[in-house]
């Protein structure tokens, strides 16, 4: 029997443990750097690399890779720890620790985690910030750039109208107003790119869609290439703003066309994919089922420096002369507001992939009409005007007055609000900005159905945080800054017709 500081043997086999480990674990000699023991797992992810150095089985490098600290381990006896990219983008951790063995001889113990996956989750967390960041401020540049437009807009008009002889300064007129309209569009691409355009989405068959639009598209895309339309079986349905589905159509096949001045084929497919937790993860979106919109090219490809900014505003190709860099970013933006997400995959001289993913919707049945019908307005209601920009209010206020309504003013929705209480009788309409301090557009919407169901609202804006909605059984009432004096009398003549 053994005495009491006799020393136990373990029971167990070390190499057993070694394999039970989920990372990679290899005994290295540092002196020749041969790799003298794998455990399982290394077998499983490297190949039985027994016998081979470490540099040249892991790395392919004929000599000692520059990111090894296997000599500083040595060294300094502590372990030592890198992170590693390897030639085919997989991403190691790799630790190096020494140890003596009862022979006296040192050894490297050399421990490898594959954190690959890890790390594109980061690059993807990164990216979506930075999107975040930009989006967040292109909405708030198109805001303001709206609210200037419309007072610039709003005043052209005016100077054309009380002109004695307009023909004088028609011309200057013109301009000015051409440079609205072309300034109108810049920032309605950027709020597009924020997500955080105001949206009508409904149910629909991105099949029956892309059916629809497929003599508009293949007038678009013209001689000398071959399009294909290979749509899914069953029903493609989601829950989207079809104007919005159709300008991002409309943008991937423009661009796959540019990519192929000499003719290829452009091939236009939808799927239905299931996204796991993982996936969905990283692309920061809900996991489920997704309806897929694929539109590929056998164009010049896209390198991938390129890729890499793709979406961003104003980002464009090296001496690319057409465009104005907001194509793909609005793009992004509908996509991501529609909750869904795009992907890029393209090798130079084969071709591009532009893969849009929307939720899918299980709900198959169409979407009913909601349109209004115009009747004709026998008379000048009282218009409750909403907006904190003194300069724009003023401007619509102008439009309205010149068209015989009655308006009274608030500056923001707390003075809307306590105006309408101490009204004699309410207004027909309640027209109101849609971002304002204090109170929201869509919060003095709500309080104005409690208070005065009878009332409708009208929204007005270039941009929003927030999804609207319609209150009560009407449906949503809205127009885009800038506008000029005809759209907003159209809008308002619609809003009073329901």
């Amino acid at each position: 029997m053994a005495g009491t500081g006799a020393k136990l043997r373990p029971s167990y086999d070390p190499q057993t443990l070694l394999n039970a480990q989920p990372v990679m674990v290899a005994v290295i000699d540092p002196a020749s750097y041969l790799v003298q023991f794998q455990n399982e797992t290394g077998v499983q992810k490297l190949g039985d690399i027994s016998g081979r150095t470490c540099h040249e089985a892991i790395a392919g490098c004929p000599t000692p890779c520059a990111f090894c600290k296997m000599p500083e381990a040595m060294r300094t006896g502590q372990c030592t720890v890198n992170e590693v990219l390897l030639p085919n983008n997989q991403y190691l951790l790799v630790q190096w620790s020494k140890a003596v063995t009862d022979d006296g001889r040192t050894h490297i113990i050399e421990t490898i985690t594959d954190v690959t996956a890890q790390k594109r989750m980061e690059e993807a967390a990164r990216k979506a910030e930075k999107m975040e960041a930009l989006s967040r401020l292109a909405g708030g540049m198109a805001h303001d750039i709206n609210n200037l437009l419309t007072v610039i807009a709003a005043a052209s008009e005016q100077v054309s109208h009380k002109l004695e002889n307009p023909g004088l300064i028609s011309a200057p007129i013109r301009k000015i107003q051409s440079a609205v309209d072309r300034a109108a569009e810049l920032a309605k691409r950027l709020v597009a790119f924020s997500h955080h355009q105001i949206v009508n989405p409904s149910l629909l068959d991105l099949n029956v869609v892309l059916r629809e639009l497929e003599p508009r598209l293949r007038t678009m895309i013209g001689k000398g290439i071959d399009f294909d339309l290979s749509l899914q079986a069953g029903p493609a349905s989601v829950v989207a703003d079809r104007q919005q589905i159709e300008q991002i159509v409309a943008v991937l096949v423009t661009n796959a066309c540019e990519a192929m001045p000499r003719g290829g084929r452009l091939t236009i497919s939808t799927a239905v994919d299931t996204l796991g937790e993982d996936t969905a993860s990283e692309r920061s979106v809900k996991p489920g089922a997704y309806v897929r919109l694929a539109v590929r090219d056998t164009g010049c490809g896209i390198a991938p420096e390129v890729q890499e900014h793709l979406f961003e505003p104003f980002f464009t190709r090296a001496g690319e002369e057409t465009g104005r860099g907001l194509g793909l970013a609005s793009v992004y933006g509908m996509i991501r507001q529609n909750g869904g997400f795009i992907e890029v995959a393209s090798e130079r001289d084969v071709g591009t992939v532009f893969t849009v993913r929307l939720p899918r919707s299980e709900n198959l049945e169409p979407a009913l009409d909601q349109a209004a019908s115009l009747s004709v307005r026998d008379s000048h209601p009282v218009i409750l005007l909403v907006e904190d920009d003194e300069d724009v209010r003023m401007a619509v206020s102008d439009m309205l007055k010149i068209a015989g309504y009655d308006i009274e003013e608030a500056c923001d929705g707390v003075d809307a609000f306590e105006r309408l209480r101490k009204m004699a009788s309410p207004p027909r309409l309640v027209l109101t900005d849609v971002m304002m301090p204090r109170m929201s557009g869509p919060q003095l919407a709500r309080e104005v159905h409690a208070m005065m169901p009878s009332v409708q609202v009208l929204y007005m804006s270039g941009y929003s945080d927030q999804i609207l909605e319609p209150v009560g059984n009407r449906r949503l009432a809205y127009i885009a800054k800038p506008f000029s004096a005809n759209d907003l009398l159209r809008a308002v003549h619609a809003a009073l017709a329901q």
